[in-house]
């Protein structure tokens, strides 16, 4: 066995300053060593896919994330593995507990995924060690994940069995709640007035160039591209609903003077709703939730989505954001930017949008590396 300082101090040393994800019994020591360590971050989420879409975000920012959680969640974090830390090259470090390893006996939900986590790891492109007990040969493995995970620009996996890291309590007290107390701004009733193109337009050319704006998958990406390419701008292509985790992640690392603004849509907001509970229970008073809600499925036909019966306003105001409202016409969302820009948030903006979409709209012609390389440039992270 190996103490859990073992790991956290060697990673400190080679970096590695963010640890984020799910719980596990396995995983209790490294993280309650984590929470006492005052020199590395650690950022509870609710899945083990938001957790990958947050780290993105935050290495973005300039962190060095470790993503820690249970190998039956390894599932929740396929998708954001493959189509966002993959395209874009995006170099974390993932600690997956190793439930049923086999030939030891476990719990029955875990008697598939024990045999078949280290396969899925290789299927998806991300090479995996299994961790050792040895702390010297436990210096070596960080040594070698890090390495291979910066020269080859993608997630690196360290396979933990049971029992190889000493216990360690935890010292830290849990920090009291805190009652949601957002403010509800006066909803403006009356048929959308916009379509997508319009929000698009209206936000680049009221805020210019420096803030940071993070696109949702599907059509609005086209259109945020086809209207203005910038290097403040950055294309989330795929994982669907993950544009808000990556915010929350760039929004919590960056300066507070840097405005995140991240253009959602109501099909994604949707799909990862958690990630709203984790925008309103960990505050950044410098991100902007914008989501464009059109009751539509555009990207794939049309094909209408739940929002019909969602007050998204009232849901982020639940949730813990520090001002929500839902708007339809240009001379509110004006109203709506101007306060979002100008105090502290986070703010909700829920933005009633018509279908419709220009023909001909162009894809991003960056690939997701370029565009990732281009907008750390930007942030001065790279």
């Amino acid at each position: 066995m190996f103490h859990p300082s073992i790991f956290i101090e060697h990673g400190r040393q080679l970096g590695l300053d963010l640890y984020t994800g799910v719980p596990c019994s396995f995983l209790k020591p490294f993280i309650n060593y984590v929470i006492d360590d005052e020199s590395v971050f650690y950022v509870p989420l609710t899945n083990e896919g938001e957790a990958i879409a947050y780290a993105c975000g935050a290495y973005l920012a300039g962190k060095r994330p470790v993503v820690m959680f249970q190998n039956s969640g390894l599932g929740n974090a396929v998708n954001p593995l493959v189509s966002l830390a993959y395209p874009l090259r995006i170099p974390l470090l993932i600690v997956c507990t190793w439930r049923a390893q086999p030939g030891i006996s476990d719990e029955p939900q875990h008697e598939l995924m024990g045999p078949i986590t280290l396969n899925m790891f290789s299927l998806m492109e991300v090479e995996n060690e299994i961790m050792p007990e040895d702390p010297k040969a436990i210096r070596l493995l960080l040594d070698r994940a890090v390495m291979k995970s910066q020269e080859s620009s993608l997630p690196y996996a360290l396979i933990m069995p049971k029992d190889i890291v000493e216990s360690y309590a935890l010292i830290s007290k849990t920090l009291p709640a805190r009652s949601p107390d957002g403010q509800l701004e006066e909803r403006e009733f009356g048929s959308a007035l916009m379509q997508r193109g319009d929000v698009i337009r209206l936000i680049c050319d009221m805020l210019g160039e420096d803030v940071i704006i993070v696109g949702t998958t599907g059509f609005t990406n086209r259109e945020l591209f086809a209207y203005r390419d910038s290097p403040n701008h950055l294309y989330i292509v795929g994982a669907m609903g993950g544009a808000s985790s990556v915010g929350l992640g760039l929004a919590s690392h960056l300066p507070d003077t840097r405005k995140v603004i991240v253009l959602d849509g109501d099909g994604a907001a949707l799909m990862r709703m958690e990630a709203m509970a984790s925008i309103g229970h960990f505050r950044p008073s410098n991100l902007i939730h914008v989501v464009l809600d059109n009751q539509v499925h555009e990207s794939t036909g049309g094909q209408g989505t739940l929002s019909n019966t969602i007050a998204f306003d009232r849901v982020a105001q639940a949730c813990g954001y520090k001002r929500s409202q839902s708007v339809f016409s240009p001379l509110a969302l004006e109203q709506a930017l101007c306060v979002a820009t100008s105090e502290n948030g986070p703010t909700f903006i829920h933005v009633r949008i018509m279908p419709g979409v220009p023909s001909s709209l162009p894809r991003p012609t960056l690939k997701p590396h370029e565009v990732k390389a281009r907008f750390m440039s930007f942030l001065g992270t790279s």
